[in-house]
């Protein structure tokens, strides 16, 4: 990969600091260019010497087409060390291929994907791996699966478990471990292939979960991998004749299966009166927690946070509560408390704290669908993709609510939406929000404020804290005069107390660093 450097003055990085109530720091890398116009960054290491590991993947457009990986290592001002490209190559054999995902260990990066052979009737996952120090890839294989054991070929991105189809990779929050799940062709019973490695690529897992039910019946939630990397948790949604006779609450229940190398057990749970339209998992320290969403009258009105803790080994069912939104998260959203539930939350990120709290972040998104007409007849439809209000909660460790806020903003978009929604991140004991607005913040009825539109000419880059009591501030980090190009905020990558962006304005980009 050759970059050109468009001023040599920026060789030496910039780094700035200001006299704030947010203590931060930010450092920009020199000004680059790519062949490829589209990147993101996927994954941000520390090198273990104060410098870091910037990994980032291409995809071509309908000139130069393509796809691979730009690995590039910074030393601690963000001046660039050593750089390679990776372009993903197969042979005329290979059918089908993806990448799932990146992970490290220490030096080594390994590059996992997914492909079908057709010379060998086989799905063959495997790794490319190398050492930063010189980025000389080989390939080993992990695993195949016979052609005609696959159901369907559909892959879904790194970090997402497949709902019903094709393979996926998950990587757990340590980012020790990973976990690879293949659909199996049955026609009698739910069937997944689950591999499970630790970041050395050795397998401690290579299980065939089935569940007798059919697939429109069982909806898999989640999958999570513990730190030590040698056990699994797969969340499944089941939708059972026994559960239709509920009068009240969700018609479905919960299954937690817990998989070792050489067992499984199952526990069944459901929302008794309430709805829980789904749950997200994490597996930290010795607990296993689940949170999501509750609503009293349907599963897309939300009126709090529901909380379960299970027994890590057992599966035994610890805790189970249902927090209400506070009143002051109420007067967050509308400006004052009223008794009223929302609609259209999705799950953003779980965050834990040094002393055992859980952060959980949402934000309220929807989609809505246009049609134009043209005088001259016929017409076009277009799709505006809204990502407004910031909705984020601490809960201690015993599952109540310590606070609850919602940050109101308004940004949509019909096209690229990295620049807009937003990145969060949690050091000590305060949370943080990174968000791009291209005006000025908006004050509302009751002392509110609310964030507004952003665009690729006008993005001001800022910064909101949530203290361990709930009380927000913000500050502008960065004014869109004083960058060369707008940061893409909803793909910012954490490595320590550090969070990675990166800007593109035409064929110019740019790495930012903010400490906290």
């Amino acid at each position: 990969m050759k970059k050109t450097l468009l001023c040599l003055a920026f060789t030496l990085l910039s780094i700035i600091s200001f006299a704030q109530k947010i203590p931060f720091e930010i450092k920009k890398s020199a000004i680059f260019k790519d062949e490829y116009k589209r990147s993101s960054i996927v994954l941000v290491e520390d090198d273990g010497k104060g410098g870091v590991v910037v990994i980032r993947s291409y995809v071509g457009g309908a000139f130069s087409t393509g796809s691979g990986y730009y690995f590039e290592h910074y030393d601690s001002n963000l001046k660039l060390i050593k750089e390679s490209e990776y372009e993903i190559n197969y042979s005329k054999a290979v059918r089908q291929s993806s990448v799932l995902g990146v992970i490290m260990d220490g030096e080594n990066v390994h590059i996992i994907d997914f492909i079908y052979e057709k010379d060998q009737k086989a799905y063959i996952c495997s790794a490319m791996s190398s050492n930063i120090n010189d980025f000389n890839f080989k390939k080993n294989e992990l695993f195949r699966v016979n052609s005609e054991e696959i159901k369907q070929f559909v892959f879904f991105d790194a970090g997402a478990f497949d709902g019903d189809s094709g393979a996926s990779m998950i990587v757990n929050e340590n980012r020790t471990a990973f976990a690879i799940t293949v659909d199996i062709k049955d026609k009698n019973a739910e069937t997944h292939r689950m591999f499970v490695f630790d970041q050395s690529l050795q397998k401690n897992i290579d299980h065939t979960f089935k569940r007798e039910i059919k697939d429109r019946k069982f909806v898999y939630e989640n999958i999570d991998v513990s730190k030590d990397g040698k056990t699994i948790y797969v969340l499944g949604k089941v939708y059972s004749d026994e559960k239709k006779k509920k009068k009240e609450g969700g018609k479905y229940q919960y299954e937690l299966t817990r998989i070792t190398g050489d067992s499984e057990k199952t526990q069944v749970f459901d929302s008794d009166e309430h709805f829980v339209a789904s749950l997200n998992a994490i597996v930290f320290e010795d607990r296993l927690i689940f949170l999501g969403f509750y609503s009293d009258l349907r599963d897309y009105r939300f009126k709090g946070i529901s909380y379960f803790e299970l027994d890590p080994v057992t599966l035994e069912m610890k805790k189970a509560k249902y927090n209400p939104f506070t009143e002051q998260f109420m007067i967050d959203k509308y400006g004052k408390d009223k008794d009223k539930e929302l609609k259209n939350l999705s799950f953003r990120k779980i965050i834990t704290t040094q002393n055992g709290d859980i952060i959980f972040n949402a934000e309220e998104f929807y989609m809505r669908s246009y049609y134009y007409s043209s005088p001259q007849g016929g017409g076009y439809s277009r799709t505006i993709y809204h990502y407004d209000d910031i909705v984020t909660a601490r809960l201690n460790p015993n599952g109540e609510i310590v606070w609850a806020r919602n940050i109101n903003k308004r940004q949509a978009t019909g096209g690229d939406e990295s620049f807009i929604s937003y990145t969060s991140a949690a050091v000590g004991s305060d949370a943080y929000f990174f968000i791009n607005t291209g005006e000025k913040v908006k004050k509302l009825s009751n002392d509110r404020i609310q964030f507004g539109q952003t665009s690729l000419k006008k993005a001001n880059l800022n910064i909101i804290r949530v203290n361990q009591n709930g009380d927000f501030d913000y500050q502008e980090i960065l004014d869109n005069e004083d960058s060369e190009v707008p940061f893409m905020v909803s793909n910012g990558a954490i490595s320590g107390d550090s969070v990675y962006f990166i800007g593109r304005k035409g064929t110019k980009k740019q790495i930012l660093k903010v400490s906290l």
